[in-house]
Parts: structure tokens; C-alpha cells; sequence
């Protein structure tokens, strides 16, 4: 896959201790220009309530000293798909607090993301997980199911699993296709690789349950 160009341009913003934007770099400027008209206020001025939560929990997560999973998260902002990694400074001995600095790409290519003018979302065809120290975009049909993880989900492969700080509600309302399918409160399976559908009796009532195949890791 050919890589665009604004792929390899990262967008910069500096955060004090207490959560302010006190600075931001050309590039940032430049795609967050309209969403952050003016500096100094709380990161959380700039977003909408709904996103609070994950928000203190990134900063919560940047605190820690060896965290498992990247802190990262994906937003959309004026109809891009950002991918957002924070980390803290070490400043030198003389200051007591860390500055926070959030780094961002536009992975919209990548996830070949585009506005759907009925829901007003940006639907990505490709998803951005963790894996080891990197990222890599996983095309939908690669997925046989997804569970529920805490702040994140975990994507299962044939081979190997991967995190993805997104929600299930927001997975399928992001997802473009058709095969992604919601079969529990905790797991979305893909219809594409669902072999057989068992019936269990309960009572005098029945309930069916996807058989899960060709997953050697689990």
C-alpha cells in the first residue's frame, strides 16, 4: 500500500500539567485550526462531553510507566481519521511537573475512511490496532470475531490478536460493510467466516450460538 504524503507529516500539540493546549506545531495548526481557533484553555474546552471519559483515561494512562497497550485513540476532526498517541516529558531537574506532549497522523487514506452523509460518521473500511510497538490497518474481511476489552476491544485473526481502543457500538457504526455482526453484548463476530449456527434448547425456548472455528491461539 503506497503511504500518501501527509502519512508521514505528525501534528504536535503541548500540553501543560494541568490539561491546557498551550502549543501546537504548523502542521496541527493546520488541520486543527478550525476545531482550536485560540490556545491556553483545557484540552476538554475543545471536545464535546461525550468524550470525556476517554480522554481521562488517556491521561491517566500517559502516567504510567510501562503502560501494555500504546496510548492512542482515533477521532475524527472536520472529516479526517486521526490516530492520537500522548506521552509525558521528563523536563529537567529543575521542574517538578512533566509537560504532556499529543502526537497525531491522518491515517484517512489508510483506513480508506469517508463520510456517510445519512449518519454523519466517518466509516473506515480498514482499522488501526496495536500491534507490539506499531500499528498496522486490518482490513475487515481479515477479522473472524471482536470481544469487548475494558477501554478497548481485541480483534481476533486466523493467527493472532490485536487491540483497538474503539467501542463495539462504535465499531459497527464506523464500519462500512455488511459482515460485521453483533451475536453478544460482549463480541461481534464476521459473518464471513461463521461456519455453523447451533441451536440450544433452553426450556421450551431455543437460542442459537455461533460456532467459532479456526482460532488455534484461543
Amino acid at each position: 500500500m503506497k503511504a500518501s504524503q501527509n502519512f508521514f507529516r505528525i501534528g504536535l500539540v503541548l500540553l501543560s500539567p494541568d490539561f491546557r493546549v498551550i502549543g501546537m506545531n504548523r502542521y496541527a495548526r493546520e488541520i486543527l485550526g478550525l476545531a482550536v481557533p485560540d490556545l491556553g484553555k483545557s484540552v476538554f474546552h475543545y471536545h464535546s462531553k461525550k468524550s470525556y471519559s476517554k480522554i481521562e483515561y488517556l491521561m491517566q494512562r500517559s502516567s504510567e510507566p510501562d503502560p501494555d497497550v500504546p496510548v492512542a485513540m482515533i477521532i475524527d476532526v472536520l472529516n479526517k481519521t486521526l490516530m492520537i498517541n500522548l506521552s509525558r516529558l521528563d523536563m529537567s531537574k529543575g521542574s517538578s511537573k512533566s509537560l504532556l506532549a499529543m502526537t497525531f497522523i491522518d491515517v484517512t487514506e489508510q483506513t480508506e475512511a469517508k463520510m456517510n452523509p445519512n449518519s454523519g460518521m466517518v466509516e473506515l473500511k480498514k482499522f488501526p490496532v496495536c500491534y507490539k510497538d506499531s500499528f498496522l490497518f486490518l482490513d475487515a474481511s481479515s477479522i473472524y470475531f471482536i470481544r469487548s476489552d475494558g477501554n478497548y476491544c481485541k480483534i481476533f485473526t486466523e493467527k493472532r490478536s490485536y487491540y483497538l481502543h474503539m467501542t463495539l457500538n462504535n465499531i459497527l457504526k464506523r464500519y462500512a460493510g455488511l459482515h460485521l455482526f453483533r451475536v453478544h453484548k460482549c463480541f461481534i463476530a464476521n459473518l464471513q467466516h461463521v461456519q455453523k449456527i447451533k441451536r440450544i434448547e433452553k426450556g421450551n425456548t431455543f437460542s442459537s450460538s455461533i460456532t467459532k472455528v479456526y482460532l488455534p491461539f484461543l
